[in-house]
């Protein structure tokens, strides 16, 4: 992700221009705030992963889901912020307990978290993961092997290891889950939220009535989710 500012013209009305690139070797997505000043402002960023069904190397299927709620009006004017969305190759996965702990893909994503961090116009004290179905379930792995990287996440229906969950006691995470959800099913994100809680932990975990798997739906069109997400702060 290079220091520039964006095009000014934008693809509709409501939306920013998500720009191409290549981080770590996976295809990626880029959303850079209106008005973008990287010498003047550090801003938040957040690192979206996409599900299973999203995968591939069009460096475009990955912005099907959930994540084009970062990018309305709303949630820009209220919360400018560089949004990254990399793309996990065909057969790959971003790991967790689905997908055999680690993966390439899971680790590239910790490299580019790590280098974004680092950059001038990203505040390090608000750097977000935000996952989705796959990318929930390597989100909860992700977390435990990456210690301190994160200031906070937003995991949705994503598979977790309730023996795993302590690690994650200092760190702020709101977890959804559809209570219907037959393809990942939430017994485990739901027993690792209470063994959190069991210890002080500050996780948050809220399941929806009747919804299937599909819960980002919901989700992403909440304006709490994103006051919650851009509040959230390393050293808070």
């Amino acid at each position: 992700m290079q220091e520039r500012h964006p095009a000014p013209a934008a693809t509709r009305a409501h939306e920013g221009v998500w720009e191409q690139d290549v981080l770590e070797g996976l295809p990626a997505r880029v959303l850079l705030p209106h008005d973008y000043q990287p010498v003047r402002h550090h801003y938040p960023l957040v690192v979206f992963l996409h599900g299973s069904g999203e995968r591939g190397n069009d460096n475009r299927a990955q912005l099907r889901l959930a994540v084009h709620g970062f990018n309305t009006v709303a949630v820009r004017a209220r919360h400018p912020a560089i949004i990254v969305a990399p793309q996990a190759p065909a057969g790959a996965s971003w790991g967790g307990t689905w997908y055999g702990g680690s993966t390439n893909a899971q680790a590239a994503v910790i490299r580019l978290a790590r280098g974004l961090a680092g950059r001038a116009s990203v505040d390090p004290r608000r750097v977000y993961l935000v996952g989705i179905s796959m990318g929930a379930i390597g989100g909860w792995d992700l977390l435990v092997r990456a210690p301190g990287l994160f200031a906070a996440a937003l995991l949705v229906c994503g598979d977790a290891d309730p023996a795993s969950s302590e690690a994650l006691r200092d760190l702020p995470i709101w977890a959804f889950h559809g209570e219907a959800d037959d393809v990942v099913p939430p017994a485990n994100a739901r027993a690792t939220a209470a063994r959190l809680a069991a210890v002080g932990g500050r996780t948050r975990y809220t399941e929806l009535p009747g919804v299937g798997h599909p819960a980002w739906e919901p989700v992403f069109q909440s304006p709490d989710v994103y006051e919650w997400l851009f509040a959230q702060r390393a050293d808070a």
